[in-house]
């Protein structure tokens, strides 16, 4: 059967960035969805493959997009990016601009590149929270099935290609998988640290 995943409010001139947990990515206009009523199904999405699923989806604001329009993030190192994350504790962030948009109901464009027994656990865009030095200021908590937790500051993962498998963001024990994964900027982040030193002094 199916499931509800996922709310988000947009606009009709945000973009809406969807992933299947084999990579494939589809990048559209939030007006190519059809408002509809409380009861209805909607419409389909994203076409996917036999045995593929949706993994994970974001929004990229319409100021944002209006600039990827424009091509004023042609470079590489300013973003935004999609930062991806496997299950098997890898990742890598790419060009938002990599992806052309799409209109609805398409199997999408290869986004990441997977080994045999890996799929897609989330898909953040990246790089609108930037810090004093106008550098990226997010951060991704990755949490994994045996309640490991890891955080990682999103500039320090590296910038790469669609095709290519990532980098390892988190060491898994054998057969080991990424239950969650949350994004969060540097000032969330510093707010809870606080919250757990409190608890800590308290105790």
């Amino acid at each position: 059967g199916d499931t509800l995943r996922w709310v988000r409010r947009c606009s009709n001139d945000d973009l809406v960035a969807m992933a299947s947990q084999n990579g494939m990515v589809i990048l559209s206009p939030c007006k190519n969805i059809r408002a509809l009523g409380r009861n209805t199904r909607g419409g389909i999405a994203m076409r996917l493959k036999e045995g593929d699923k949706m993994a994970s989806m974001d929004i990229i604001l319409a100021s944002l997009a209006k600039k990827l329009e424009e091509g004023s993030h042609a470079d590489q190192t300013l973003g935004p990016w999609l930062l991806f994350i496997s299950e098997s504790g890898y990742g890598k962030r790419v060009p938002v601009s990599s992806f052309k948009e799409s209109r609805l109901n398409r199997v999408g464009l290869k986004g990441y590149k997977f080994s045999s027994d890996d799929r897609m656990a989330a898909v953040f865009v990246v790089g609108l929270s930037t810090g004093g030095g106008g550098g990226c200021d997010e951060q991704v908590v990755l949490v994994s099935q045996s309640g490991t937790v890891n955080r990682i500051k999103v500039r320090d993962i590296s910038v790469q290609s669609r095709f290519a498998r990532g980098v390892i963001l988190m060491r898994l024990e054998y057969g080991g998988r990424i239950r969650s994964a949350s994004l969060m900027t540097v000032s969330e982040a510093a707010a809870t640290t606080d919250s757990d030193e409190l608890v800590e002094t308290a105790a």
